[in-house]
């Protein structure tokens, strides 16, 4: 995951050019889960004609498997791939006075699955679910091409599986817990 953040910071310092500034590629990590991989998502933003409306679009990828390597074969005994694709929309909300500094609010529909193996079990649980996110945030653009970012996000989740073991948003419709859901966004214009 450092080396993935370092190329992706690299890259955009040598792409930096003179632009206006419409397109933005961010990294959102939760602030109370740093050290959990599962956290980090990136994030695409372009702003559109006018600069108030933006479209987003995001990905976060999760591979964590355990594997026995044997002379014969390469199996895995335990672990889980995840991945969430989300677009929405984003509406800017300017605070007067304050031209580096404004509010904004959002709505994003993602995809969620999730397939994992348990050590104990002897198959493969494939777990998908969709839903809405809501969101609201306040942005801060300390230089030209930098944006920072802190958002709290609302989940109605929508999920037509049984799930036998406990997960996250597994079995609930309807989750908010703003602190729980918040994000820190670090961002480059281009």
């Amino acid at each position: 995951m450092k080396k993935l953040i370092t190329l992706i910071v690299l890259v955009f310092l040598v792409i930096s050019v003179k632009a206006q500034n419409k397109n933005e590629v961010a990294l959102l990590i939760s602030p109370l889960k740093f050290e959990n991989a599962n956290s980090y998502q990136a994030m695409y933003r372009h702003s559109l004609r006018n600069e108030t409306w933006s479209l987003r679009g995001g990905a976060r990828v999760l591979v964590n498997t355990d594997k026995e390597i044997r002379s014969d074969t390469l199996s895995t005994r335990s672990g889980t791939v995840q991945y969430d694709l989300s677009a929405g929309i984003q509406y800017k909300l300017p605070i007067s006075n304050l031209g580096k500094i404004y509010l904004y609010g959002a709505s994003d529909v993602y995809f969620n699955s999730e397939f994992n193996q348990k050590a104990y079990e002897t198959y493969y649980g494939y777990y998908w679910s969709f839903g809405v996110k809501p969101i609201f945030g306040l942005s801060y653009e300390p230089f030209e091409n930098i944006r920072l970012s802190l958002e709290s996000r609302g989940d109605f989740n929508i999920n037509l599986q049984d799930y036998s073991a406990p997960g996250e948003n597994k079995d609930q419709r309807f989750n908010f817990n703003p602190a729980k859901q918040l994000a820190l966004g670090f961002g480059y214009l281009f």
